[in-house]
């Protein structure tokens, strides 16, 4: 299950949920442990060296700096009540998530 909808490139979401299902990402795999590390605590220095050797250190730190918006934002989403819009509801489905 493969989506390419804004950008054109293909990501299976379902390895978002799944850890046996590549993402057929570059770095895919350890963009996914590195989130994983993030959200845990556990193995942050392994998963972000792994992704800077994977995508390079500059890649990398972009990717952290992605993390971190999406946690700051998602803060401030829960906090205020904020549902999803519409028109992304469809990834919800992709996920198997109920709506």
């Amino acid at each position: 299950m493969s989506v390419q909808k804004t950008t054109g490139t293909t990501v299976d979401l379902r390895a978002v949920v799944d850890d046996r299902i590549d993402p057929e990402l570059p770095a895919g795999l350890e963009l996914r442990s590195l989130a994983t590390a993030m959200v845990t605590g556990q193995r942050l220095e392994e998963t972000r060296a792994a992704l800077s050797r994977a995508a390079g250190p500059q890649m990398a730190a972009a990717a952290i700096g992605v993390c971190a918006n999406f946690e700051m934002m998602n803060r401030i989403l829960d906090a205020t009540g904020c549902p999803a819009p519409e028109r992304l509801r469809f990834v919800a489905e992709l996920l198997g998530i109920p709506r």
